[in-house]
C-alpha cells in the first residue's frame, strides 16, 4: 500500500485547521471522504479539500472499498460506537480526543481493533510535537533529577466560553455536561504528563458549577497520584478573568516550566536558579502532521504505530476516575 485512503467524520474547527491540512501534506495519504451529520457540511468540506466523496451516514464510508481509514472526529459520546464500527469494517482509526467518554469505552475500542487485525490511535499530537520531545529527552537525560510533581493550570474568559459546546461526562450514574476546558483541554495536557512521567494510578477530584448554570462543570480540580510516585495537580477553570495554559514539572534538581505550552516557543530548565532556555517553535505545518505520518508509515510499513490506543486511554482513565471520585467522595483507582 503506497498510500493510505482516508474519510473524515465530523467537520469541526480542528478537522478544518490540522487534520484535513495534515491529511492533504503526508505522502502517504489521500483524504478520500468527508461524512458529517449534514450533508452540506461534508460536501464544502469535500469542495475544500479536494476529496471526492461527501456523505451524512457512516455507513456509506464503511462500506466503501476507496476508504482504508477513518479519522473520527465526532462528539465525543459516539467516538467509540464509531469507532468500533469503523473497525468491524476493517478500517484503520485515528480518533479524535479524548477517546472516550470512559474507560470501558476505551478498552471496548481497543479490543475490537485487536480482534480486526487493525490500527488504532488517538489523536493527543502534541506528544509529537519539539517542546514535548525535548522535556521527554531532558527528564532521562536527569537534568531535573528525579521527578516529583506536575502541575497544569488551564483556564479561558467568558468571551472565549461563550456558545462552545459541552462534552459529557459520567458523574454519580448519570451522564452530566462538563465543560470543553474541563475536560477536552485538560485530557490534552493530561496525556502529555502522562507521556513524561508514566501511567496513573489513583485520583481524586472535586468539581463545581459556578458561573455556566445548569449541568455544565466550570471548574475542576483534580490530584493524581501516578505509579512513578510523581504527584499531579490539574486546574481546569472556564470563564475566568483571563487565559492561561501553564504547563510545570518539578524534580529533585530543577524544573522544567513550559508556559503556554501551545503558544509559547521557549521551554525553561531552572537549576537552583541557573536558567537555560531552549528553543522550542510550533511545529511547521499542521499540529496533526507528525502523528499522522507515523500512523500512516506505521500502516504502510506493517508495524505499530509508535501511539496506540492504550497509550490514549490514558487521559480518559484519569478523568474517569476523577467523575467517579467527585460522585464517591473518595480516592478512585485509575486503571
Amino acid at each position: 500500500m503506497d498510500r493510505l485512503r482516508w474519510a473524515i467524520l465530523g467537520c469541526g474547527h480542528e478537522v478544518h485547521t490540522s487534520v484535513a491540512p495534515a491529511l492533504l501534506q503526508d505522502k502517504h495519504s489521500r483524504l478520500v471522504a468527508f461524512c458529517a451529520p449534514k450533508l452540506a457540511w461534508a460536501e464544502q468540506m469535500r469542495d475544500q479539500f479536494g476529496a471526492i466523496m461527501a456523505c451524512d451516514h457512516l455507513e456509506m464510508v464503511l462500506s466503501d472499498d476507496r476508504v482504508d481509514a477513518v479519522y473520527v472526529a465526532s462528539s465525543v459520546h459516539r467516538h467509540c460506537v464509531h469507532t468500533i464500527a469503523a473497525v468491524e469494517a476493517g478500517k484503520h482509526v485515528v480518533c479524535q480526543a479524548p477517546m472516550a467518554m470512559d474507560i470501558d469505552e476505551c478498552r471496548q475500542m481497543i479490543a475490537a481493533a485487536h480482534a480486526t487485525d487493525v490500527y488504532l490511535s488517538v489523536a493527543y499530537h502534541r506528544r509529537f510535537w519539539p517542546k514535548a520531545r525535548l522535556m521527554k529527552q531532558l527528564i532521562r537525560q536527569g537534568r531535573i533529577g528525579r521527578p516529583l510533581s506536575g502541575r497544569i493550570r488551564v483556564s479561558t474568559d467568558a468571551e472565549a466560553c461563550h456558545d462552545k459546546p459541552g462534552y459529557m461526562c459520567a458523574e454519580s450514574g448519570a451522564v452530566q455536561g462538563t465543560g470543553v476546558l474541563c475536560h477536552d483541554t485538560s485530557s490534552h495536557r493530561l496525556d502529555l504528563m502522562c507521556y513524561l512521567l508514566g501511567a496513573p494510578d489513583l485520583v481524586t477530584s472535586v468539581t463545581d458549577r459556578v458561573t455556566v448554570g445548569g449541568e455544565t462543570v466550570d471548574i475542576r480540580t483534580l490530584l493524581c497520584r501516578l505509579h512513578s510516585a510523581v504527584h499531579l495537580v490539574c486546574e481546569a477553570c472556564q470563564n475566568g478573568p483571563q487565559q492561561s495554559d501553564e504547563f510545570e514539572i518539578y524534580g529533585t534538581e530543577g524544573t522544567l516550566t513550559a508556559t503556554p505550552f501551545d503558544a509559547g516557543p521557549v521551554l525553561v530548565l531552572d537549576r537552583h536558579g541557573d536558567i537555560e532556555q531552549f528553543h522550542t517553535p510550533h511545529p511547521e505545518g499542521p499540529g496533526h502532521l507528525a502523528l499522522i505520518q507515523d500512523f500512516t508509515e506505521a500502516v504502510t510499513e506493517g508495524r505499530p504505530p509508535a501511539f496506540d490506543g492504550r497509550d490514549g486511554m490514558l487521559a480518559t482513565t484519569i478523568l474517569d476516575a476523577a467523575c467517579r471520585s467527585w460522585s464517591s467522595r473518595r480516592w478512585e483507582a485509575a486503571l
